[in-house]
């Protein structure tokens, strides 16, 4: 599973306590066998979210979202499945070996430092290592307050906030301080140079010296909330110096692949939170954002936005507003963003900040509510490149003409059908230009985009070797289907109430009988469950049979739930003894009753079962029949055949 081995996610499975889980994220009141809240996957004032800790599984009584601990991280961090792993397995400590460590030994790739290291092993250390070192930076910053990146920072007014918030910090004025504290700390000078924290003199390569010294120090996180290396921004006035220094790509650092707070990001990127994400311009831009109130902002490492950051937002959110520098260089890059945000299905909105300004320097001079409204007033993307264009090319026919055929250009990356037409008509009617004509000339221009998307799709398939087909649609279920899954589930719920009938299910129904269906494999699990003595934890295998492939319908997942205990009727004050036990022997009458009522309806379901399989059978069988000449002995045979089902089907309905 994504590189993560089974093993991995059977531990996760059976360490994460999903009580202990969700009330990490809500508060749950215990409401007798189960734990009850308001829903966190919508708004609700009387609770209907129930966990059933003996099934490690929640439902919600009023949304019906459902699942397990894995499913629950998943919606509630709007993340996939590998991802949902790899935090769960962060916040209970169990080890995810990397695919380089479950090679056969000799083949490792190992540390040059140590040959007994492997290359998991390299990368644990190598996070350790930024890990102390953003301390020591943020220590440093703290402990000297006269220094000049500690003054810097007061020029720039964040507020104490913001800098405890991104862990801001200072390196030292010193050409080894970085080095020195990191290899009293048992790190090696190897492990600083493969986690890019020091450089070697060009002239004298056995001479090694900090790579970042007397900066700003930016400390970078990946998703998980790891931290992966560091942006260092000057602070001097020095026209040479470079105005950032980043940390190179190293094991763990690789910046096509990483966002600047996502780790803070990701979970307010939601529908049922701020419901889009703001891509910023650098790591300045972000701090303020998030001050303003936008916790959802992010900004891309490194020099451009990629596809890869682009598709690792496109896990929390369809929606983004590109809030990039107003100038030109930031108009270009708005433009080269949407290229790759349109095609996967985004929808973009861009944010222009008065005056020309950022969103550090809007913060400082005009607040937060000045952000605000800038944000609130983001324009389509195409409404912006209508502006832009316009203006470039001007109003004559001719201007007119090559503004439709460079917004027709963007319109072709749209991935929606419907929104193509819908922004063709858009654009003929802002330009009061024909629509039939911009029409042609959007056919003409997906033609040519739809090719090479197509030349681009090879080659993704060719780099990840996997083949995307789209399914099918299932054909509508005939009445026969209908009955043979109510049959399932009523069978299933019969199942999962008493135990002595899932010893009756497994002598009267035989593995023929069960289609690949859910509630069939749910139905043969309780089978498989009662054979190994494991009866009640049927629901629980269920669960884990199902829920990851997304298999758990509502009307499942209601089932799986179970009955809700029914409250102990109190016993009528001045009854005999003789009258109390008698009202007891009554209860259990009753309960013999209904028992004795579902296990005839498990009856009639398994004969339901068996005819549909006979009809079935009976169909494939004059098909056959059908097919072959008039005069083929066969014939005989399979007429044969089709009496004795009808004679066995009519012995099940008498």
């Amino acid at each position: 599973m994504a590189g993560i081995p089974e093993e991995v996610i059977d531990t996760v499975r059976a360490r994460v306590d999903i009580v202990d889980l969700i009330q990490s994220y809500i508060p749950l009141k215990k409401q007798g066998r189960d734990f009850k809240a308001c829903c966190p996957f919508h708004s609700e004032k009387t609770p209907s979210f129930t966990v059933r800790p003996d099934r490690q599984y929640y439902h919600c009584f009023g949304c019906g979202k459902h699942g397990n601990a894995i499913s629950f991280v998943m919606e509630r961090e709007n993340v996939d499945f590998p991802t949902a792993i790899r935090l769960l397995a962060q916040k209970y400590n169990i080890y995810i070996p990397e695919e380089e460590e479950r090679r056969p030994r000799s083949g490792a790739r190992q540390y040059p430092g140590n040959p007994e290291q492997s290359y998991s092993e390299k990368k644990d250390r190598l996070f350790l290592l930024h890990e102390k070192l953003r301390e020591w930076y943020a220590m440093n910053l703290r402990n000297n307050p006269e220094a000049p990146v500690a003054q810097y920072l007061a020029t720039r007014k964040l507020s104490p906030e913001s800098i405890q918030r991104f862990s801001l910090g200072m390196s030292l004025d010193s050409w080894d301080s970085a080095m020195v504290f990191a290899k009293n700390l048992g790190f090696t000078e190897a492990e600083l140079a493969e986690g890019g924290i020091i450089k070697t003199f060009d002239d004298n390569p056995s001479k090694r010296y900090d790579l970042f010294r007397n900066r700003l120090m930016f400390p970078i996180w990946d998703e998980l909330g790891r931290v992966v290396g560091f942006s260092a921004r000057t602070i001097e006035s020095d026209p040479k110096a470079m105005k950032y220094v980043n940390t190179p790509e190293t094991p763990i650092f690789k910046k096509g692949r990483i966002l600047y707070g996502m780790h803070l990001a990701r979970s307010e990127m939601s529908d049922n939170k701020l419901g889009c994400a703001i891509l910023c311009e650098g790591q300045l831009d972000v701090i303020a954002m998030h001050a303003a109130g936008f916790p959802n902002s992010v900004a891309a490492e490194g020099t451009a936005f990629t596809p890869e950051q682009a598709r690792m937002l496109r896990r929390y959110t369809g929606r983004i507003k590109l809030a990039l520098d107003s100038d030109a260089a930031g108009t270009k890059a708005v433009f080269r963003d949407a290229e790759i945000l349109l095609p996967l299905g985004f929808d973009v909105k861009v944010v222009r900040f008065p005056g020309g300004k950022d969103p550090d320097e809007l913060l400082k001079q005009q607040g937060r509510e000045a952000i605000a409204e800038a944000v609130e007033q983001a324009v389509d993307f195409f409404e912006f490149s209508l502006r832009v264009f316009s203006e470039k090319n001007g109003s004559s026919p001719a201007g007119k003409a090559q503004t439709a055929k460079d917004i027709l250009e963007q319109i072709a990356l749209l991935e929606s059908e419907a929104a193509k037409t819908a922004y063709t008509a858009w654009l003929a009617e802002s330009l009061g230009l024909s629509s039939d004509g911009l029409y042609a000339e959007l056919v003409r221009t997906a033609r040519k985009e739809a090719e090479r998307k197509e030349r681009y799709a090879r080659y993704e398939q060719e780099r990840e070797d996997v083949r995307n087909q789209t399914p099918a649609a299932p054909a509508p279920e005939t009445q026969a289907q209908k009955r043979y899954k109510k049959a399932l589930m009523e069978v299933l719920e019969v199942l999962l109430e008493y135990e002595d009938a899932a010893v009756v299910a497994g002598e009267q129904i035989p593995p023929e009988l069960l289609d690949q269906s859910p509630l069939a494999v749910a139905v043969n699990e309780v089978i498989q469950a009662k054979m190994l003595d494991e009866w009640s934890d049927s629901p629980a295998r269920i669960i884990e049979r199902l829920e990851p492939q997304g298999l758990i319908s509502q009307e499942l997942s209601l089932l799986l739930m179970g009955k809700e205990d029914a409250p102990e009727e109190p016993i009528p004050e001045g009854l005999t003894e003789e009258q109390i036990q008698e009202m007891k022997r009554e209860k259990q009458r009753a309960l013999n009753r209904k028992k004795k009522l579902a296990l005839k309806v498990l009856s009639e379901d398994i004969n339901l079962l068996k005819e549909f399989r006979l009809n079935v059978r009976m169909e494939q069988l004059m098909e056959r029949f059908a097919r072959l000449a008039p005069d083929d002995p066969e014939k005989l045979n399979l007429m044969a055949e089709i009496g004795a089902l009808t004679r066995e089907r009519a012995a099940l309905r008498k």
